[in-house]
């Protein structure tokens, strides 16, 4: 058990069970902050730097006639700005002034990776200077001391691992490799790169280990003698206005900040160099990290839930957690898969109380062996039943990490005229497509050297296309794990373009059905109003394209006036991003009630979306959606695949195909 564990709760859970304590030998370990390791490393933090606050000094500003030679006036804005930040804070008394100033405007959250460098040159390279940075040991061995141990560093994800691992590397000082061995650990390295870091150095050599919050318990690296922690982890949330989770990074515990501290002080005398104030330790962290049960959504859960036949209520089942879920949260996430066409509930009155049955269907049964979102699941289902698989790994996997589209304040209008020439006209996800196939065939054409470069000039995060592309290799796996791809086919990744599971990977209508499917309930009514502005509705809800969509500017509303969204949120409107314009086939096809008005010749969807296409289209496309459902039960028993069924499965979703490309609208 974990020395930062909430004890108690877990006592009081089972019964008042006996709490026996082990201490165990620990060493000390000196820790300093911020404030320390800007004074120890001379390091200025500027205003207007990366790692400052963005201060509007908007009000701190007015506006004068002057008079210049002559008699000439003239209108000028005068800044007092410089009135404004002359002002110290007493907040860090006895530092330097420079310090002091630095505090002040410092944003403690923004990973200042000049400061890391620094202190690593400190540390490790001008270690006479150091008088500051001490181990707990006498100042005439702790020289030696730190020239021997490895440091690490703690890094909230992957995507900042890489950023620090390529700077050191492209560093004079510590790419070095007879001097310094830099060592990525991470939960998606391989086992044989992460044991490099428990392996001992050749001499003259000092090991820098990258790691995120995976290196907090159960790992001991032996010759660790200084930890540098920058306070940050990336956890799960639960979005509940959009019933869907967000990674998002954050200031970690109190007790998981012990944790990374005593990785220094497992075997021997350490220091710990914390990137974050005495201020945010005390009045901002928290004391224990939020259960995951109480912050990220349960779609998973649910179904674990109910493949694993624990219980036939989620919700009754979770109140017997430690501590649950609230109810709200664990309805939404059944509301979800009810949606999604996961699951079916229905009352049932049982010792004269009426309780909801939980069941899933053949969807939910493929559905629950997936460790990712619901949505994103049936994405890449549907992207291998109905053969658009290439895109389909790639918009699943570019909607589980950032965006690889970089901003860039300096260079605002270049790096928009670049990501305009990857625009599809009406898609977002298509868009990333375009993206994503660019920066593989440059790294094809000439190694990763030649992809930094491509995505240096286009302003794009190659980190987020890095996992892009890890992500896509993770999905097709656990894709064949289950059966919709027969293993062997597809060797690898880049094989999929030309491969049986791609045949209608040109086809935009058929992946924008499979995004539909994914994203569903998701979607809003395009209207243009008689000034020539297009509104967007869901339901009685106004929406508006966000201006990182390539549709927020759009003029004329393209043959389909239906758009599938991503994400949704509020600010100063309601805003929906990663969006793309859908025709009604994709809606019937994902919609779950169908309402035939036949004097109308019109449709209604799950109650609110009004089509106009034929009564025996409708009715078609329910018996397409029995067949679909009616396949995937059949698959459940047939994960091998058996020839003939196969052949009548591929039969009719090429059907489909084929009706879905007639489409007029």
């Amino acid at each position: 058990m974990s020395a930062t564990v909430d004890s108690q709760l877990f006592c009081n859970f089972f019964a008042g069970a006996p709490f026996l304590s082990v201490p165990g030998r620990t060493f000390k370990v000196n820790e300093y902050f911020l404030e320390d390791l800007l004074d120890a490393t001379g390091h200025v933090i500027e205003e207007g730097s990366r790692c400052a606050l963005r201060t509007s000094y908007a009000n701190n500003e007015t506006s004068l006639w002057v008079t210049g030679r002559g008699g000439e006036k003239r209108r000028q804005v005068v800044s007092l700005e410089s009135e404004v930040i002359s002002e110290v804070s007493d907040d860090y008394i006895g530092y330097t002034m420079a310090t002091r100033r630095s505090m002040d405007r410092v944003d403690e959250q923004a990973i200042n990776y000049d400061l890391i460098e620094d202190l690593l040159t400190l540390l490790l390279v001008d270690k006479v200077k150091n008088t500051t940075i001490v181990p707990p040991v006498s100042s005439e061995s702790s020289h030696c001391f730190l020239s021997t141990g490895s440091i690490l560093i703690f890094l909230p994800g992957m995507g900042e691992i890489r950023t620090l691992n390529d700077r050191l590397k492209s560093s004079k000082l510590f790419g070095d490799s007879s001097r310094f061995y830099i060592i990525p650990m991470h939960s998606s390295i391989s086992p044989t790169d992460q044991r490099k870091a428990f392996m001992k150095p050749r001499q003259g050599c000092q090991k820098i280990i990258l790691g995120t919050n995976i290196l907090e318990t159960s790992v001991t690296i032996a010759d660790c003698v200084c930890v540098i922690d920058t306070g940050l982890v990336k956890e799960v949330e639960q979005e509940k206005k959009f019933a869907t989770s967000s990674l998002k990074t954050k200031w970690c515990s109190k007790a998981s900040a012990k944790q990374r501290r005593g990785r220094a002080g497992r075997v021997q005398p350490g220091v710990c160099c914390k990137l974050y104030s005495t201020r945010t330790a005390q009045q901002v962290m928290q004391a224990q990290s939020m259960p995951e049960l109480q912050r990220i959504p349960l779609e998973e859960v649910c179904l674990s839930i109910l493949a694993s036949k624990l219980s036939s209520n989620c919700m009754d089942f979770l109140l017997q957690a430690p501590q649950p879920p609230i109810e709200e949260t664990v309805q939404a996430s059944i509301g979800v898969l009810e949606e999604v066409g996961a699951i079916e509930s229905i009352s049932s009155n049982h010792t004269g109380r009426s309780i909801r049955v939980e069941t899933l269907t053949p969807l939910g049964h493929h559905l629950a062996k997936f460790p990712i979102h619901v949505s994103l699941s049936k994405m890449l289902i549907y992207g291998s039943l109905f053969k658009v698989l290439d895109r389909s790994l790639t918009i699943a996997a570019s909607l589980s990490v950032k965006s690889p589209f970089s901003t860039n304040i300096d260079n605002a209008q270049q790096a928009a005229a670049a990501h305009k020439s990857f625009a599809h006209s009406s898609s977002d996800f298509f868009t990333v497509c375009n993206v994503f196939d660019a920066y593989v065939e440059a790294l094809k054409s000439g190694g990763h050297s030649n992809a930094k470069r491509f995505c240096d000039k286009n302003y794009l995060n190659k980190a987020s296309l890095m996992e892009i592309y890890d992500l896509r290799i993770q999905f097709l796996q656990l894709l064949t794990q289950i059966g919709f791809v027969k293993k062997g086919v597809i060797p690898k990744s880049d094989d999929l373009a030309a491969s049986i599971y791609n045949t209608h990977g040109t086809k935009d209508e058929v992946l924008n059905v499979v995004i539909c499917a994914g994203l569903y309930p998701n979607i809003a009514h395009a209207l243009k109003s008689s000034n020539g502005e297009i509104s967007l509705w869901h339901k009685e809800q106004s929406l508006h394209f966000h201006s990182s969509s390539v549709n927020f500017k759009i003029k004329h509303l393209p043959s389909a006036d239906w758009v599938v969204f991503h994400e949704k949120f509020v600010t100063s409107k309601t805003f929906v991003s990663g969006t793309s314009f859908v025709k009604p086939f994709s809606l019937l096809l994902s919609g779950d009630h169908i309402q035939v008005r036949h004097g109308e010749r019109s449709v209604v969807v799950d109650d609110w979306m009004v089509l106009k296409v034929a009564a025996q289209t409708a009715v078609m496309f329910r018996e397409v959606r029995y067949e679909i459902a009616r396949t995937l039960s059949r698959m459940i028993e047939d994960v091998g695949g058996k020839s003939t069924y196969t052949d009548e499965k591929d039969a009719f979703l090429d059907g489909v195909v084929k009706l879905l490309s007639c489409e007029e609208y």
